[in-house]
């Protein structure tokens, strides 16, 4: 991982589609670590267990809860009753709290809050089902009433609904009644005016945006022409190693298709779920920041941690010293990606730079120039092979044309997975 990189040509046995580029002339402004968020990971207490430094050296952004998988009585959600309803909301308001008390930005699981994990599979109760709402809608109305009077709503998003496409988990219901469920519920938010601050996010469909996707296609124009456009278009990126349909580089341009067919504005970017189990290693961290950094996408990682360690552990960024799934324990350790995203956001300074990641997509690179040196992160996606990094453009960071050498540091994260 070159801290400094030299202007050097290619050596003859590297192909260009395994290269990277720097161009350190080209800059976008001051770094703001776009990437530094997760789902959930955070102990349902608040003050929380976890040291606040934990948080704070990494540059933690934002985070999101709804009490999913609480199985409690009294923690199940909505669906089973009012009271399970407050255990959920007490679970999301101590994460709200957290998020704040560091500085992030908090958004809201509804779904959960709702309890789609309790709601009985297909034989279970869902909104809209025989036409009829109604409890639902009192669902948004409680909520609605208890995130005004605890939250500062400029710091809020609430995320409709989850992955509606990822059927039996969060959804068993026809895409129509899903986007019924969208409209209603936008709409309801934006008539009360005492949410004016909050954000809205959506559709956040398990499946990449694209012209086959039939429910992007569903619901984007019906998004339109009820005006309920979200203020984040939110992607999950959770695909296989080589599906080159979840990469940002894919993205930024499918996406952007749709909305112009569709005639929808355009909105920033949320990759509110990134990164595979497989891809949640050093060099897989890596990857995901460039490509999120490269293309302004804001990032929350994926948890795919289950029962107490969901609320824990910062969706795996943190281990313990004796055992993890002790939710109780507090003898927190730095998990194989913590260091990253710690240099991500204490020594990524300066301003950023242009970059180019390979053509065969495996290989990618954020970069920043500063005063005191040029650092540049380089992650392969969980794939073996001889790739290299060329910073061009070395006047930028005083050096004459044809200077012959340039000092490099080299730093390397290593690490297993510890999912």
């Amino acid at each position: 991982l070159p801290l400094v990189s030299p202007s050097a040509l290619v050596e003859p046995r590297q192909a260009p589609e395994q290269t990277a580029q720097v161009n350190l002339k080209i800059t976008r402004g001051k770094p703001e670590h776009l990437a530094s968020g997760w789902i959930y990971g955070m102990p349902d207490n608040f003050p929380n267990q976890i040291p606040t430094n934990w948080y704070t050296d990494m540059g933690f952004r934002w985070g999101k809860g709804g009490g999913g998988q609480l199985g409690g009585v009294g923690q199940r959600g909505w669906v089973v009753s009012v009271d399970d309803y407050k255990g959920r909301f007490a679970s999301t308001l101590a994460n709200y709290r957290t998020c704040r008390a560091v500085g992030a930005d908090f958004h809201i699981y509804a779904h959960d809050l709702w309890g789609t994990d309790n709601a009985g599979g297909k034989g279970g109760k869902w909104p809209g089902d025989n036409r009829d709402f109604a409890s639902y809608d009192k669902f948004v109305q409680q909520l609605m009433a208890d995130v005004a009077a605890n939250m500062d709503l400029a710091h809020v998003t609430w995320d409709i609904w989850n992955e509606p496409d990822i059927q039996p988990y969060f959804w068993v219901r026809s895409a129509q009644q899903w986007i019924d469920l969208y409209v209603r519920t936008h709409k309801a938010i934006r008539a009360n005016r005492a949410l004016d601050k909050m954000k809205i996010s959506g559709p956040a469909i398990g499946f990449a945006p694209g012209p086959n996707n039939a429910y992007w296609t569903t619901w984007l124009p019906q998004a339109v022409g009820n005006n309920t456009i979200p203020d984040y278009y939110t992607l999950h990126l959770l695909g296989g190693l080589g599906d080159i349909t979840y990469d940002p580089q894919y993205q930024n341009t499918s996406l952007a298709t749709l909305l112009n067919k569709y005639g929808a504005p355009p909105r920033q970017i949320f990759v509110n779920e990134y990164a595979a189990a497989p891809e949640m290693v050093p060099s897989g961290y890596i990857w995901w920041i460039s490509r999120l950094e490269r293309y302004d996408m804001f990032g929350m990682l994926a948890n795919w941690l289950g029962g107490t360690q969901l609320h824990d552990l910062f969706g795996g960024l943190l281990t313990k010293r004796g055992n993890p799934r002790e939710y109780a324990a507090t003898d927190y350790a730095p998990a194989s990606g913590y260091p990253v995203y710690k240099y991500y956001r204490t020594n990524m300074t300066g301003l950023r730079v242009n970059t180019t990641g390979s053509t065969d997509r495996w290989l990618d690179v954020y970069a920043t120039i500063g005063m005191d040196k040029v650092r540049v992160l380089a992650g392969v996606k969980v794939h073996t092979g001889t790739y290299a990094v060329v910073v061009r453009g070395l006047s930028a960071a005083g050096y004459a044309s044809g200077t012959a050498s340039v000092d490099v540091a080299t730093w390397s994260f290593d690490g297993d997975s510890t999912l």
